[in-house]
């Protein structure tokens, strides 16, 4: 009889061990997310639900190495990202944002109906959950644009 208990008592450890660790093993494992991935997370959002979008204000300007002092209109200025590759801003444009490689950020639109899409592609110098900050050289200016996270 003492055999017996003690045979019980090792199958119930047994399958205890294999019950705990068969948990341990088969619990859903989360992907790794690439930088370039995670940059575009912080920019329009995960676009799992409720993320799907990000909007940034701009914060401050600098032209040509120049601090520029924007207006109380020009502080109200915002550009919204969303997940799908779509972008608005305050001024009404609408277009689509690319970003290549964790650095480069580029921005194609249209203005009015019958014009060739325009493309712009930004530095991005920095970006965080509460802060981005784009670089534009062109021939005739340069410009660094820093935005904070609205939402």
């Amino acid at each position: 009889m003492k055999n017996f208990n003690f045979f019980n008592r090792n199958i119930f450890y047994t399958i205890t061990f294999f019950i705990i660790i068969f948990s341990i093993i088969s619990c859903a494992k989360q992907e790794v997310v690439s930088d370039l991935d995670f940059q575009k997370n912080l920019l329009a959002g995960s676009g799992s639900y409720q993320n799907t979008k990000h909007t940034w204000k701009i914060d401050s300007l600098t032209l040509n190495g120049v601090v520029y002092n924007l207006s109380p209109v020009q502080k109200k200025y915002t550009k919204t990202f969303s997940r799908d590759g779509t972008y608005t801003d305050s001024d009404g444009v609408v277009g689509t944002w690319e970003m290549p490689t964790t650095t480069e950020l580029t921005l194609t639109y249209k203005l009015g109906l019958t014009t060739s899409p325009i493309k712009n592609k930004y530095q991005l110098v920095d970006i965080s959950s509460i802060q981005l900050h784009l670089k534009y050289d062109s021939a005739n200016f340069k410009q660094d644009i820093y935005f904070v996270i609205t939402n």
